[in-house]
């Protein structure tokens, strides 16, 4: 029952990303598109960032070091990936990384609530 409650809520939560990010498709000129992508990308960074802190007030001290490297790790494969050339970065990728970023991070807060936090997926490199 567990398996299926969590199984719904990921599955919901790709939808409600998924329609989110293709409102900004209705949009015809590319600097309106590209607004709209910002928008998002800025919202699902917060999203992230709250996650992030909610999970580190779950963990214990050494939780929070690695927490923090793999963190850093993150935001370089993110800025790699997402970087079109040097200073330009593709707003759809970095929404979708963010997206999939606080998703992973949202489940290892989930555990830690009910006291089952997954320390070595939290220091994982899930990406």
């Amino acid at each position: 029952m567990k398996k299926l409650f969590i199984a719904m809520t990921l599955c919901a939560l790709s939808v409600s990303a998924f329609a989110a990010e293709y409102k900004c498709d209705k949009y015809t000129a590319s600097y309106d598109r590209t607004y709209c992508m910002s928008k998002l990308f800025v919202e699902s960074d917060n999203e992230l960032n709250e996650v992030y802190k909610e999970l580190r007030e779950k963990i214990s001290e050494e939780g929070k070091v690695d927490l923090k490297k793999t963190e850093v790790s993150w935001i370089k494969y993110r800025n790699s990936k997402c970087e079109v050339m040097p200073g330009t970065i593709d707003v759809r990728c970095s929404y979708e990384v963010n997206v999939e970023r606080t998703n992973y991070l949202r489940d290892r807060l989930r555990e830690c609530k009910v006291g089952q936090c997954d320390y070595k997926a939290i220091k994982r490199q899930s990406w």
